[in-house]
This record gives C-alpha cells, sequence and structure tokens, in this order.
C-alpha cells in the first residue's frame, strides 16, 4: 500500500524532505492516520453484487463510488413519447408526398408554382418546404393523394420528379433513386415501324412507358419521342440497330433529353463532370 512519509518532528514536507531510509520506518506514519482519515481498503470495498460497481465504506454505509449501467436501467432516465403523443402530427402529414427534382432544385415559388398548375385537379392543400431541395405536398383528402400517386410519372423541364407518400418513420433526404423516366429521342426509325414496333426499339434502351401525343399521332416525324424507364448509371447507347423483316440492319440514333447520370464533381445529377 502507498505510503506518504511524515517527520514527527513536524516539519512541513517540500520536495527537498528527505525519505526516510529503512531503520527510520518506525518514525513513519500512513497521511491518512496523521489527518484522521479511515484508510480505504479497496479490497473490501468492492460490491459482492455483481453490477452494481465500487463503494466506499463510511460509518458503516455504502457509498456509491462509481455505478456500472446495465442494459435495463440505461434508458429509464431518457424522454420518450408515445404514439398517443404523435398522433394528430401524423394524421396531418399522412395526406402527403415527399417529393424532389433529380438534376434541379428550382426556387420554392418555382416550385409552388409547378405544383398548383400541375396538380391542382388532385385537390392540393398546401406545399412545405425543405433547404435540401424536398418539398412536401399535402392533399385535402387521403384518396387525392393516392390519386396523384397512381397517375404516372411528372417530370420538371424534362428532368424526374421523385414523388414517394410520407410517413412518419421517412428520412427527408434526398436519395439516388434506382429508376427514373426519361424522355429519349429516336431518330432515323423508317416510318413502318413507327406503330407497334416502336416499343420495341425504345426497349433497346430501357423499359417502354408511352410515347408523347406528337409521335402516337404522327405528325412530327423528324424523331420519335418516346418515355422509357432508365436505370441510375446505366449504360446510355447513342445509337441501337435491328433487323428489318428482310434481314437488313437498321440504325437508330438516340438523344437523351436528360440523362440518369451522376457528376462527380458536384454530385448533382443529369450530367458528368465534363
Amino acid at each position: 500500500m502507498l505510503q506518504i512519509v511524515v517527520d514527527n518532528g513536524n516539519v512541513p514536507l517540500h520536495s527537498s524532505t528527505k525519505v526516510p531510509q529503512t531503520e527510520d520506518t518506525g518514525k513513519t506514519k500512513l497521511m491518512s492516520e496523521v489527518q484522521g482519515i479511515p484508510v480505504l481498503n479497496l479490497d473490501e470495498g468492492r460490491s459482492e453484487q455483481p453490477g452494481t460497481g465500487w463503494v466506499l465504506r463510511r460509518g458503516g454505509r455504502d457509498v456509491p463510488v462509481m455505478t456500472t449501467i446495465n442494459e435495463e436501467e440505461a434508458f429509464e432516465d431518457i424522454l420518450q413519447f408515445t404514439p398517443e403523443d404523435v398522433k394528430k402530427e401524423v394524421a396531418f402529414w399522412n395526406h402527403s408526398v415527399v417529393c424532389y427534382i433529380l438534376g434541379a432544385n428550382p426556387s420554392w415559388d418555382v416550385i409552388e408554382d409547378f405544383v398548383f398548375n400541375v396538380w391542382d385537379q388532385f385537390g392540393v392543400d398546401r406545399v412545405s418546404f425543405m433547404d435540401n431541395g424536398i418539398f412536401l405536398v399535402r392533399f385535402k383528402r387521403p384518396e387525392q393523394r393516392d390519386a396523384l400517386l397512381n397517375s404516372g410519372y411528372y417530370l420538371f423541364e424534362n428532368k424526374p420528379v421523385v414523388v414517394k407518400p410520407w410517413n412518419s418513420d421517412a428520412d427527408l433526404v434526398k436519395g439516388d433513386g434506382d429508376i427514373v423516366p426519361v424522355w429519349i429521342r429516336m431518330i432515323g426509325v423508317p416510318l413502318k415501324f413507327w406503330g407497334d414496333c416502336l416499343s420495341s426499339i425504345a426497349g433497346l434502351v430501357g423499359k417502354f412507358v408511352k410515347k408523347d401525343d406528337l409521335t402516337a399521332e404522327k405528325i412530327r416525324l423528324s424523331y420519335a419521342r418516346v418515355l422509357v424507364e432508365l436505370h441510375m448509371g446505366q449504360a446510355l447507347p447513342t445509337m441501337v440497330y435491328f433487323l428489318d423483316e428482310f434481314g437488313n440492319k437498321v440504325e437508330v440514333k438516340v438523344e437523351y433529353e436528360w440523362r440518369p447520370v451522376a457528376c462527380v464533381a458536384c454530385k448533382g445529377f443529369g450530367h458528368d463532370e465534363h
């Protein structure tokens, strides 16, 4: 046990105080004895009950010195809400969808104009904004929200608008998405393939969704404009090939109105770093 040496002549200790040799040990006392403090025996102070830690025996009582936290007690003093506490707010936002635009972050007033002009028929109640480009659209009734979710794809300046139903556990952060709708222009498609064959040709790029009106009505013939589903980061061919009914090879040029690629430099979407 550590001992602090005190001179019997009551000479104050300082850095130059001589440490007694073996023959002087009878003249030494524990500092605790000099100050009248009972000796703390750590071996006797250790609790015999597991998980309660060290105790200091003082005046016949066990005084905790360090408490070991067990799993059952770890969160007993943390504020916790019940489902009833958040029921009202959850019910309020349950009529909402979470949205963001891949490759764009327009101002609040532009987004608000877009929502009320394009989605007004669904009964929009309000548009709420976050600073990270996410906006929430609340509808007056839940069936109106469901009607929007089932109405197909929406684009903002040819960029996909990601629309997801709100839920109370959702993280309001942008995701990269997985499958996104993209309009493509197929140049050089012979007119005899503008009917049902056009969807198969578009399938060489992605999953066919629909033709635009001018293509479906065969009014604009300089290119066929088709909406397809593409995977983020997939290969984007600029030419596709197929064989006609006589076995002749036909080449079709493909242009993308928005490219589902991530920019390494800015972490945005719709362009590469060049």
